[in-house]
């Protein structure tokens, strides 16, 4: 491949354009048949539902165009630039992407862990130890991380010269590829201290902050798990979120596991005992309940009323 002759995500779009295969994943062979840090992928333009579970740490680059990805139950619309960062045993799904977008997946090799790599950033810096701290803190909670680069930051420019380092079969491009890959995480760390705040100022609680982290947790969300999140002794946290929002803790997240079941019951392809599950009750009977309690109707005839809307005649 001449990268000098082409543009890399021209490239790799012509790649997409050309391909014929029907799997979701297009593998993209290394110019070096011994790199064996990871393995790039381009994720297919062809129909159906793209969901994975990870089996490895990926990371997911943005090369062109817009993407909108499903981690957990939190909707992340990456544009050109951006990368997510996503632990091994997670999972994801491509809910949609622009026809022109390039997504590309570095996904590595088993045992690369985010904590252990990032921890030889920190060599003895007190402010570095502390950034790495929360970096990994949120990737042990949410599973994601996600750097807001755009195309013309130069993270973006040395993620780009990562995956042109993968494709070639240049001199020492492994040892160059770590180096970059290190570089790459650095500068989009600095930038994320600055436009995406890590650090929760406690006399500035917000609802908002304590809606954003239930919608991405609702599902198996506890008390304990918050106020650990938030930096508060759990007793402290409950009477908090009580007195700033006039709502208690439980009841935010049964609102949020209410709203999830409507969307959910909307959906024919989907059975009541799994909107159940995925909305985080283990008994039928109390979901009934609150179910009931919320919207003064049973479920089945919420589904009822949001078929006919729609107008799906199961019958």
């Amino acid at each position: 491949m001449d990268m000098a002759a082409v543009a890399l995500d021209q490239y790799l779009a012509s790649i997409l354009k050309s391909n014929s295969t029907d799997r979701n994943e297009i593998k993209l062979e290394a110019g070096n048949p011994d790199f064996d840090m990871f393995t790039i992928y381009l994720e297919n333009h062809n129909t159906g539902i793209h969901r994975y579970q990870m089996d490895v740490s990926t990371i997911l680059y943005v090369a062109k165009g817009t993407v909108t990805i499903k981690s957990g139950e939190k909707i992340i619309t990456m544009k050109s630039g951006n990368v997510l960062l996503l632990t091994e045993g997670w999972k994801y799904e491509v809910k949609s992407q622009k026809e022109d977008s390039v997504l590309v997946k570095l996904k590595f090799k088993p045992g690369f862990v985010y904590r252990e790599y990032f921890k030889y950033f920190s060599y003895k810096g007190k402010r570095e130890n502390k950034v790495i701290e929360q970096i990994i803190d949120s990737l042990g909670n949410e599973h994601v991380l996600w750097l807001k680069n755009n195309q013309i930051t130069r993270a973006s420019q040395v993620m780009q010269h990562i995956i042109g380092g993968y494709l070639n079969n240049d001199l020492f491009a492994t040892a160059l590829i770590q180096a970059e890959l290190t570089v790459m995480l650095i500068i989009s760390i600095r930038t994320q201290r600055m436009a995406t705040p890590t650090n929760l100022d406690k006399t500035k609680f917000e609802k908002k902050s304590l809606d954003n982290y239930i919608d991405a947790h609702f599902a198996d969300v506890s008390l304990a798990d918050a106020a650990k999140y938030f930096g508060f002794n759990p007793n402290y946290f409950s009477n908090m979120v009580k007195a700033k929002t006039g709502k208690s803790f439980v009841d935010h997240v049964d609102e949020r596991r209410m709203q999830e079941a409507r969307e959910l019951l909307a959906q024919p392809d989907i059975s009541l005992k799994e909107i159940i599950g995925r909305v985080g009750y283990s008994s039928k009977s109390f979901f009934y309940k609150k179910f009931n309690q919320y919207y003064h109707m049973t479920p089945a005839a919420m589904r009822e009323e949001l078929f006919r809307q729609a107008n799906i005649n199961l019958k």
